[in-house]
């Protein structure tokens, strides 16, 4: 019993499941003493229960989809302006929430967080098997945990859809990593009806055809005709499967910009501004929160740390990953206007935090206890300043 018991706990599903659980344990803490300091808010009374806390914020507008789905035409305001509505959020989540809810009789504020941490699970093997391709299994296990300490990795058990969107990606990107580029296409779908993002991946497709054809160029690894035709059908196809929500969108409301002009009501709380013009938003926000000229210096440190960091070997060493992430963060500069929600935004990027996990885990004891301990110090500061409500609050998570 007790060699079958120790073969258990050295299988890597194992390893990754107690340190994952470990970590939701922490963020379980977490949400229940910040229900304990909730105030009656626009979706509960005072001191919430565990559930009704984790249902609050965008989780209303799942809870939306799950009841009624999507509608026909779109909300507007006195001038005519949409307003925010179900077409920002796509149906993977509710729709799988549904199945669940289905046949257990569960109801949704129950099966959304339930459900939402299991695939928290999925996510976290999945992460451990891309950090396995590309770096000892002691460093893909802190990356693991890194990932799982992540200040806004308590968005990953409530009724959100980011565990499963990041179950998606890290699946497309082991399999990217793999060269099954085609076989990629099958979580970037599922990716593109769960969150926002599989352009970016659509994107890293084209890097990697573009890195593979100067490698061969310069005397590397072959890339052959007939491998390039494939990747760049691959690449092809996940772009077009990157706009099937946003045709789907205009397909049920009739309107053609349905998807972008839901997507911009949340900016116009900010801006008063419904326009998307590529790559202005970092600059507005910055100069929103800090004023001008200071957000614009601001913005360009931000940018250059940023460049700066991807260069660095250890994040460079991530390969495909590596790729991923200067796909996203040009993703993130065409079309995102950073505030609070950012924390959760930048989950994507988690490869880095992989990156990230080889000092770590080459660091003595003392120094990763105080890692980690300041880490759970950001998710409390986190779940109190983003998640927690008192009206107006505009630090959303």
């Amino acid at each position: 019993m007790n060699a079958r018991l120790t073969q258990i706990a050295s299988r890597w599903w194992f390893k990754v499941s107690a340190i994952w659980l470990a970590t939701r344990l922490v963020t379980l803490a977490i949400f229940l003493v910040a229900a304990s300091l909730q105030g009656d808010n626009y979706w509960t009374k005072a001191q919430p229960s565990y559930f009704d806390f984790l249902n609050i914020w965008d989780v209303e507008w799942y809870g939306r989809i799950f009841d009624h789905g999507y509608p026909t035409s779109l909300p507007a305001n006195a001038d005519g302006v949409v307003a925010q509505n179900e077409w920002a959020f796509m149906p993977m989540f509710p729709m799988l929430v549904r199945v669940l809810a289905t046949l257990t009789g569960l109801e949704w504020r129950f099966a959304a967080p339930i459900l939402a941490t299991l695939f928290s699970f999925f996510a976290a093997a999945m992460i451990f098997k891309l950090f396995a391709r590309l770096m000892p299994e002691r460093q893909a296990l802190w990356g693991v945990a890194l990932v799982g300490l992540w200040c806004a990795s308590p968005v990953l058990q409530t009724g959100y859809a980011e565990s499963l969107a990041l179950a998606f990606l890290a699946w497309a990107l082991v399999l990217i990593h793999d060269r099954r580029y085609s076989a990629s296409l099958i979580p970037i779908a599922l990716l593109t009806f769960t969150r926002p993002g599989s352009l970016a991946l659509a994107f890293t497709l084209v890097l990697v055809w573009a890195v593979r054809f100067v490698v061969a160029r310069r005397g590397g690894e072959a890339f052959s005709s007939a491998q390039k035709l494939r990747l760049g059908v691959a690449a092809a196809a996940a772009s077009a499967i990157g706009f099937a929500w946003m045709l789907a969108a205009w397909v049920f409301t009739g309107r053609p910009d349905a998807y972008l002009a839901t997507e911009l009501a949340w900016r116009s709380g900010y801006l008063g501004d419904n326009r998307l013009t590529p790559f202005e938003g970092w600059l507005a926000s910055f100069n929103f929160h800090f004023g001008q000229p200071v957000g614009a210096f601001a913005l360009l440190a931000v940018v250059l740390f940023t460049a700066y960091v991807l260069t660095w070997p250890s994040v460079r060493a991530l390969a495909a990953a590596h790729l991923w992430v200067i796909a996203y963060f040009v993703y993130l500069l065409a079309v995102f206007f950073p505030q609070s929600s950012t924390w959760r935004i930048l989950l994507p990027a988690f490869p880095l935090l992989g990156a990230l996990a080889g000092p770590v885990s080459r660091s003595n004891r003392a120094v990763q206890v105080v890692l980690v301990a300041a880490l759970i110090a950001l998710q409390i500061w986190w779940v109190l300043t983003c998640w927690n409500y008192t009206a107006p609050d505009f630090t959303p998570p």
